[in-house]
């Protein structure tokens, strides 16, 4: 991966960190639930994972390198509904409905 991918993919990663924080200061000034969860992960599903796969297509990135960004993109999904509960703005019920999806 050359320099100017590593460089892209770090700004991708700052984007998807402030997003996360924006989610969690929503919540704690609007409430919300699992919905905020499931926005935020069709956020990257919808801007971040289009625009990282092309990169990967075009030679930009190996797959197992596209795999270890969706991993962070996933892990930073797992932290916000974690940071929810601690909130408790996600109930267990909701947590629980979630799981089963």
């Amino acid at each position: 991966m050359d320099e100017d991918v590593k460089r892209e993919l770090d700004s991708l990663r700052t984007m998807v960190l402030a997003w996360k924080e924006s989610y969690v200061k929503l919540a704690g000034e609007e409430g919300g639930g699992e919905y905020l969860v499931k926005e935020y992960s069709a956020e990257i599903d919808e801007f971040v994972f289009p625009y990282v796969y092309k990169i990967m297509k075009l030679g930009g990135m190996e797959l197992w390198e596209l795999q270890d960004f969706m991993n962070f993109c996933q892990h930073q999904t797992q932290e916000l509904r974690e940071a929810l509960m601690e909130m408790e703005v996600i109930s267990e019920k909701e947590e629980s409905d979630a799981r089963k999806v």
